[in-house]
């Protein structure tokens, strides 16, 4: 009759032996955990490569990008800042400028108010400091299509974000040319040149965005023949 196996373990304990116990588990089966560590380290490694890859290749393309969206928003808002604090002051040429004339109709002297100029300068300024304030373009959104050389994917895709700051400060100084405008008539011009430094923070480093404009703020066509001393002067010095 065979025995079952506890009756050959029973047996064994009265002859002195051991009794019979399972198999040890294999090695193998203990390090079974490793090949997996091993594998997401390598996938790991693989895509910060390809990110960093993806950084050094597409940066140049998203700072490009990101420049000319912050210059467009921001030269937009200063010229309609500008343009509607003017319309809304109704400034004239005759405001900033006298022409002076003898008895012959001769020009004799261009005097320029620069108190009136300056306090023009001043109130602008706050003008467009304040639009600045409540445009938000701090977030810089590019679609991951519009970095791709072709028009099926332009604009569309996940977008990819910069930040956009203010660094420095306003910039506002008037200047002043003269061109012809036909036969013995001359065009004044007086411009208003703005800047307004902004920096673009990209992985790697920022991208420093010089915002420049220039607006004409008045101008008049001067019928007679201006001294050429007043058509060398540059900015808005009088002679």
């Amino acid at each position: 009759m065979a025995m079952g196996p506890w009756r050959r373990d029973l047996y064994r304990r009265l002859r002195g032996g051991p009794p019979r116990r399972g198999r040890a588990p294999e090695r193998g089966r203990q390090r079974g955990g490793h090949p997996l560590a091993l594998t997401l380290a390598v996938g790991l490694l693989l895509a910060g490569g390809i990110i960093t890859l993806l950084e050094v290749r597409l940066r140049p393309i998203v700072a490009a990008v990101a420049q000319n969206q912050i210059q467009n928003t921001v030269t937009a808002l200063l010229e309609h800042t500008v343009v509607d604090d003017l319309v809304r002051r109704g400034v004239s040429y005759a405001d900033l400028v006298t022409i002076q004339r003898d008895e012959a109709g001769t020009i004799t002297a261009l005097t320029t108010d620069m108190a009136a100029l300056n306090l023009l300068r001043g109130e602008l300024s706050g003008e467009v400091l304040d639009a600045l304030e409540t445009v938000d373009v701090s977030q810089v959104s590019i679609p991951l299509g519009s970095l791709l050389d072709t028009e099926l994917v332009w604009a569309r895709g996940p977008a990819i974000r910069a930040r956009a700051i203010w660094t420095g400060a306003l910039t506002a100084e008037f200047d002043s040319d003269f061109t012809a405008a036909g036969v013995n008539q001359t065009r004044h011009r007086i411009w208003l040149e703005l800047a307004v430094p902004v920096t673009v923070l990209l992985p790697g480093g920022g991208l420093e965005v010089p915002v420049h404009t220039r607006l004409c703020v008045a101008e008049t066509v001067i019928v007679g023949q201006v001294p050429d001393t007043y058509l060398q002067l540059d900015g808005l010095s009088s002679p």
